[in-house]
């Protein structure tokens, strides 16, 4: 709720320009080049449960500093704070997964993630639609009070050592597991394919609002384009990731950022709220196949030991592009136009199909 699409509109309102909007919403994802694959690291042998925890903390106290913003700076500095939260527990959680189910990593990391798209499902209609009748505070309100309830959940969540997490494993240092990981090229290919997707992926719902009201008022209207983004990506992510588990990680990634790309581009083209509804629904669509396929991929190319570094590194990866992607499309909307920010979104999706057939193809 406190980002899509409510920070778009909320900068708006403090009177922030498109170019210095970009920054701000990168200043979350910022905070996660830095923390996910130390905390995916530090959960291989602390244990899961304590991360997970400290994360769910950073999810409840958040939103309620949103109440005190006055300033473009300020927004910016919540927003570094707030991105502690996912970064933190990402990783974690995934690498939890991985943790359980060995043998059907894509369809249950595939359902996992679309249970936490369920909040992001409601989130865009319920904030758009509290904005629109009360305020930004009582949507920040209201996403603080969920925080609070998700933390109360994970307290009650079950210890374990991290030697239970490891099966008795000896525990190496998380800097020489993380140095392990990203000497593998393959995990670096994979990490620049998540990072060209929520390159473009952020690019478009940072935008997207502020396009939108160019062509219609009604902030409600906005809320539902994500709900329908959100709502293809948990329905579908399972099924893919299952479909992932069966066919290979690498065609469903190839076939994902196809489509993915198509969607970009049609949005590119679209000026009314059915083709720009039609054009995230594609979209969506290319982006739960392709992500579905990332995490597993990367799990299944490391040992057990080296889980949350691995989930940690391709979330650091990931954050990269998601960062660059607000910044560059803020760029490219002050000084060109929508249609040129969209279109080179989709231009990058296509580089990276390149860059990702070509590097495979020299190691094999």
């Amino acid at each position: 709720m406190s980002k899509s699409p409510t920070l778009p509109l909320f900068a708006g309102f403090l009177g922030v320009e498109p170019a210095e909007l970009g920054f701000i919403a990168a200043a979350s994802t910022v905070t996660g080049i830095f923390t996910n694959v130390t905390a995916g690291s530090l959960s291989d042998r602390y244990g899961r449960r304590r991360l997970l925890l400290v994360g769910g903390f950073v999810f409840a106290s958040a939103p309620f500093l949103y109440l005190f913003v006055s300033s473009g700076w300020q927004l910016a500095l919540v927003r570094v704070y707030h991105g502690l939260a996912t970064a933190i527990f990402m990783p974690v959680a995934v690498a939890t997964v991985a943790d359980m189910f060995p043998s059907r990593r894509g369809e249950m990391m595939g359902l996992f993630h679309s249970s936490t798209l369920i909040g992001r499902v409601i989130a865009p209609t319920l904030a758009g639609t509290l904005i629109y009748l009360a305020s930004f505070k009582a949507t920040y309100l209201v996403c603080g009070v969920s925080g609070l309830i998700a933390l109360l959940f994970m307290s009650r969540l079950p210890a374990h050592s991290s030697r239970e997490n490891l099966g008795g494993k000896v525990y190496t240092s998380p800097l020489a597991n993380i140095t392990r990981v990203l000497s593998d090229r393959r995990v670096i290919f994979i990490g620049v394919t998540e990072a060209s997707v929520y390159f473009s992926m952020q690019g478009i719902e940072t935008f997207l609002p502020l396009y939108v009201e160019t062509l219609w008022t009604e902030t409600w209207l906005t809320g539902i384009i994500f709900t329908v983004e959100m709502l293809v990506i948990a329905l579908l992510k399972p099924l893919m990731g299952r479909v992932s588990d069966r066919m290979g990680r690498l065609k469903m990634i190839i076939a994902g950022l196809l489509v993915s790309l198509l969607g970009a581009l049609l949005l590119s083209l679209s000026h009314s709220i059915y083709p720009i509804i039609t054009s995230i629904i594609v979209y969506s669509i290319g982006v739960s196949a392709c992500t579905a396929a990332t995490a597993p991929f990367v799990s299944e190319l490391v040992t057990k030991e080296m889980y949350g570094a691995a989930i940690g590194s391709l979330e650091t990866i990931k954050d990269v592009g998601q960062a660059l992607g607000p910044i560059v499309s803020g760029f490219i909307v002050a000084n060109l136009s929508y249609f040129h920010a969209f279109s080179f979104l989709a231009l990058v999706l296509l580089v990276d199909i390149l860059v990702l057939l070509l590097g495979f193809r020299r190691m094999t």
